[in-house]
């Protein structure tokens, strides 16, 4: 079903989430969202890029002449969203929007100078967020209470464009990611942190390695551990001020490429897993110490991925068809304990694991292959399940509860008039998958956390029509909606059983529809508007 949006004008300029000028990106989510799933070992291209052909196979095999596995997953962000609320910002006039994405209702906060990257603070009471203001190196804490905005401002080091949360919302790290950096000098190393307690309204400012690629907060928000091209650095939170504890190299040899490694941190920040491109050695780090167990694997590792409780690790070696079930919890006082699974009936070299369920996405998109593999990671010998789409995967997004997977294709059938397409696939009823061809390649998808609801923005400067498409479940119902500009990202607001597409506009615009009701709203120069005036009801 295809349905064109209504726009409502109802204001003047705010960009959204812009990092620069001339335009919109997505930068706003934080460290722990995006980047938990490791780093991207594919080749360049879009998000759907592929290093292979546009035919599709779904033979066993694949050895080492295949390309790395993608982790595309990681090329989708979206937008700050808390509660039933929306954040953004505009950098040009230094201020910051609050839309309610029930009522489209605005308010305006300002914030300080060039406010560009947002981050969401969990607080059980308040919306909260926080935004980095490029031009001052301080921080505006943004807080919405009983219909009330406030800010405070606290200060930050210069170029930092990153922020990391912790679970409790007490701590909000700035750091500086590279990949954000245009032309950067090989001697600039980024190794300044600023750790801003939000209860106590205080900065410390910190060294670590050289250059960071990620930031872990343990689950009791007690300690932060900074992972660089060096190694890992540790902080300690609850110790009055924050302090730097320990540091610790992630190898022996001096001149090993960092970005060929794969980090994954336990949920307690106790242990570190690390993986290496084309190396059949797992390391396991004790945080503490820097000590670490060396655990053979039958073949190269491709993949890594550790289950959001911290319980179960899943290492994927795609030229030997085997997958490794590692338990963390007795993994390094017993190398033998983990499992090893033949999955040799299809090509598997990458993993995707769901946030509330025991079961393994496995697939590759390393060379044209249209099979999905389903795992029990919870079954003593689990036997693969082995589900047969209808075009080459490129990545899967399972619901939390992996009832379901959105499915992304790319490399369609050369006779295929689509550039891409999707599939939603019931796992858990084992029913039959549905697929959609698409005219122009999904650049953001947003899952809904009550695992009924995905959201995806379709298009980008060269690949139109700009779209916005609804998948629902059970029901695999999907509709598909026009937009009116570039889209930038998809986003997901759970208090309002609604989701948002933002877009490139000069003066800011940003659709939102209703999963219920199914109305769809575009708000267009927005800043000083103060509620929705028209909308469009399909």
């Amino acid at each position: 079903m295809h349905r064109s949006v209504g726009d409502l004008r109802t204001g003047l300029v705010c960009v959204l989430l812009a990092c620069g000028s001339g335009g919109f990106v997505a930068c706003a989510s934080t460290t722990d969202s995006l980047n938990n799933e490791g780093f991207d070992n594919g080749g360049g291209g879009g998000p759907l890029s592929n290093a292979a052909s546009s035919s599709t196979a779904s033979g066993a095999g694949g050895g080492s002449t295949l390309p790395p596995e993608q982790e595309l997953e990681n090329n989708f962000g979206a937008p700050v969203a808390t509660g039933r609320y929306v954040w953004v910002a505009n950098p040009s006039s230094g201020r910051v929007a609050y839309i309610d994405g029930k009522t489209l209702q605005i308010q305006i906060v300002d914030a300080g100078h060039g406010p560009t990257h947002l981050a969401a603070i969990p607080d059980a009471d308040d919306d909260v967020a926080i935004v980095l203001n490029t031009l001052s190196n301080d921080a505006t804490v943004l807080r919405a209470k009983e219909g009330a905005l406030s800010s405070l401002n606290l200060q930050v080091h210069p170029g930092a464009n990153s922020w990391a949360v912790s679970p409790d919302g007490r701590w909000a790290t700035a750091w500086t990611d590279v990949k954000g950096i245009e032309n950067d000098d090989p001697l600039d190393g980024y190794q300044a942190v600023s750790v801003l307690d939000l209860h106590t309204e205080n900065t410390t400012q910190l060294s670590v390695g050289y250059r960071p690629q990620s930031l872990h907060y343990n689950e009791a928000s007690s300690r932060l551990l900074v992972v660089s091209e060096e190694g890992i650095t540790s902080i300690l939170l609850d110790s009055g001020s924050p302090s730097v504890q320990a540091h610790f190299p992630l190898t022996d040899d001096p001149v090993e490429d960092p970005d060929a490694r794969d980090v994954a941190l336990t949920p307690d920040g106790n242990r570190a897993l690390v993986r290496r491109v084309d190396e059949s050695v797992l390391n396991i780090y004790d945080t503490d110490d820097g000590s670490h167990v060396d655990i053979p694997l039958p073949g190269a590792i491709t993949d890594l991925d550790l289950a959001d409780n911290g319980a179960m690790a899943v290492a994927v070696m795609r030229a030997v068809g085997k997958v490794a079930l590692i338990p963390c919890t007795t993994i390094v006082d017993d190398p033998t304990s983990l499992s090893i699974i033949d999955v040799s009936a299809t090509t598997v070299g990458s993993v995707s694991l769901p946030s509330d369920s025991s079961l393994a996405f496995l697939y590759t998109n390393a060379q044209p292959n249209d099979m999905l593999t389903v795992l029990d990671t919870a079954l003593p010998t689990p036997t693969p399940r082995l589900i047969k789409l209808q075009s080459a995967v490129s990545s899967v997004f399972p619901t939390p509860d992996a009832s379901h997977a959105l499915v992304l294709h790319s490399a369609p059938p050369v006779s295929s008039k689509y550039k891409s397409a999707i599939s939603l696939v019931p796992v858990e009823a084992q029913l039959p998958s549905k697929i959609l061809g698409l005219e122009s390649a999904p650049i953001s998808v947003a899952m809904a956390p009550d695992n009924t609801q995905a959201l995806l923005a379709l298009g980008s400067l060269f690949d139109t029509p700009y779209q916005m498409v609804v998948a629902r479940f059970p029901s695999l119902e999907i509709d598909t909606y026009a937009l009116g500009s570039e889209p930038i990202a998809a986003g997901i607001v759970a208090g309002a059983n609604s989701g948002f597409v933002a877009q490139q506009h000069p003066e800011g615009r940003i659709t939102f529809v209703d999963f219920k009701s199914g109305e769809v709203r575009t708000l267009t120069g927005f800043e000083l508007a103060t509620q929705v005036v028209d909308g469009s009801t399909p």
